[in-house]
């Protein structure tokens, strides 16, 4: 399905994101990255719970009863 490349693909923009800004900013103690670590993965994974898959077409509907 194209959304789940779409999810993956903004997930690893995110996570990426968050690290550049972690390296760029001079984060260099354990704490600090722990809560890069946080930050780059709680929204990712609220993200993945609330976005849910659109919803069939009536084309796509009509075609799955004929089948």
């Amino acid at each position: 399905m194209q959304t789940d490349y779409m999810k993956a693909a903004v997930i690893a923009a995110w996570i990426l994101a968050v690290g550049t800004l972690g390296f760029g900013f001079g984060v260099t103690s354990f704490a600090g990255w722990t809560a890069l670590a946080v930050l780059s993965l709680v929204p990712p994974a609220v993200m993945l719970r609330l976005w849910s898959a659109p919803s069939p077409s009536m084309s796509e509907t009509i075609r799955d009863v004929l089948r």
